[in-house]
């Protein structure tokens, strides 16, 4: 099996690493360490098992891929800045099955309609996985995948994809509704994100202490429910009690939108919030806290490039 993956940070080094351990040829495309890694490989530190995962290739963009990639697999941030169909144009062959790693709504669409003839899969990542040095990653919670077909649907593709991580050591759960899980996973990447920023480095567990702020979160969530159903996902009213009880009972952990602040990187505003709040505006529903949210997060990421914080 053919594999690349497509700017290849913490996330994307990990899944692919587990599958290259199980004999899969993994190509990476890095945007830095690139010497490092094509000689030392990504060193993983692991709850499920420390590992030195050495990719096949690491390039430098798409357009050096020279193979034909059973799955290409993408795990940049979604940026607005960032073209994701230019991204992955160069190594799209007609057989080609295209992954999402990645958070938010909406993210598909643009690869669906540069590439109608191939199929899209979407995955929903749990894990709490970072970079702590260059080449160096620690994998300190969960590392689940659901996946599914864009749009829904059965896929001969998806299940083998799903096998394959399950082979690997990676609890993989194919679904045929992969939207419902889209929007359950940004109930908690709405709140817990956002506020752990604009919190001034928040952890989880401080976001989940039965004080203003898990109210806040709460607050949120149902907000985002609401959206949701408006879009005929349903989310049952249960998940808010659910995402604060999970989140309070795991290790208290930096989210990946923090990380990302406190290396000057830019942050998913639009991706996990500002989707959201169009989507609401869409459909005339008030969205008063989730609009607050945005409009404060998106000034501060705002200020943060125009102050040339963002590392290039």
């Amino acid at each position: 099996m053919k594999i690349l993956n497509v700017s290849s940070g913490a996330v994307g080094a990990y899944f692919c690493g587990r599958l290259a351990q199980k004999g899969a040829d993994v190509a990476v495309t890095v945007r830095s360490d690139r010497e490092l890694i094509a000689a030392e490989g990504f060193e993983i530190k692991s709850i499920a098992g420390d590992f030195i995962f050495k990719p096949q290739a690491v390039l430098s963009s798409a357009a050096e891929y020279q193979e034909s990639a059973d799955y290409l697999v993408l795990t940049s941030k979604v940026l607005p800045d960032a073209d994701m169909v230019e991204l992955v144009r160069p190594a799209v062959r007609p057989n080609t099955v295209i992954v999402l790693i990645q958070n938010g709504i909406g993210i598909e669409d643009a690869l669906a309609r540069a590439f109608p003839e191939n199929e899209i899969l979407s995955a929903i990542a749990y894990i709490g996985v970072s970079r702590i040095a260059p080449g160096k990653l620690e994998h300190k919670g969960a590392g689940k995948l659901i996946i599914g077909k864009f749009g829904g649907g059965e896929s001969a593709a998806c299940k083998a994809l799903c096998e394959m991580f399950e082979a690997a050591g990676v609890p993989a759960e194919y679904t045929l509704d992969i939207a419902f899980y889209r929007w359950k996973k940004l109930l908690w990447n709405v709140p817990f994100n956002a506020l752990s920023v604009l919190g001034g480095g928040l952890l989880t567990g401080e976001m989940t202490d039965n004080g203003t702020t898990e109210t806040l979160c709460k607050e949120l969530m149902k907000e985002v429910i609401a959206v949701a159903r408006a879009n005929r996902v349903d989310l049952p009213d249960s998940m808010v009690e659910e995402n604060i009880e999970y989140t309070r009972n795991f290790p208290p952990y930096k989210t990946s939108m923090l990380i990302d602040c406190e290396n000057s990187r830019p942050l998913e505003v639009d991706a996990i919030v500002g989707r959201v709040v169009a989507n609401a505006q869409a459909h005339n529903m008030a969205v008063p806290h989730l609009e607050t949210l945005y409009a404060i997060l998106k000034a501060f990421d705002t200020h943060r490039k125009n102050c040339g914080v963002y590392n290039k």
